[in-house]
């Protein structure tokens, strides 16, 4: 019965140690989701400030997330800095995303300013 015991014991230990080293592999877990995830950048301007001279906002999410937010103040120009394949900027009128999507920039407009002669964008999300 302690042959049973002691033998339980050692496997145990041992198959922790082999678990605790493909817990250790988290670094290549971590590299692997960076690779897979989506940066997207662009920046924002209020009116009368040129485009690429605001705020930069920046996201990286996996395939079928979303980044969401609001802006304060309201802003009138965006460029989009970096975006992968697949991902877009949908900008709003109203906070929260509310009020229908009144401009949608993808992948293919970096570095192309979008402006209005008045700040109407006052949130935006980011999808993949």
């Amino acid at each position: 019965m302690k042959f049973i015991a002691v033998t339980a014991l050692v496997a145990s230990v041992f198959f922790n140690q082999g678990m605790g080293a493909a817990v250790d592999a988290g670094g290549e877990i971590q590299a692997l989701a960076a690779r897979q995830s989506h940066p997207v950048a662009f920046n924002v301007a209020v009116a009368g400030k040129a485009c690429g001279t605001g705020t930069t906002i920046t996201c990286s999410l996996a395939p079928g997330q979303s980044c969401k937010g609001n802006f304060s103040p309201a802003q009138a120009s965006i460029e989009i800095v970096t975006a992968l394949s697949g991902c877009h900027v949908s900008l709003y009128p109203q906070d929260d995303q509310q009020g229908g999507v009144t401009e949608r920039l993808d992948t293919g407009t970096a570095g192309i300013c979008v402006f209005t002669s008045t700040a109407t964008w006052k949130s935006y999300g980011i999808f993949c």
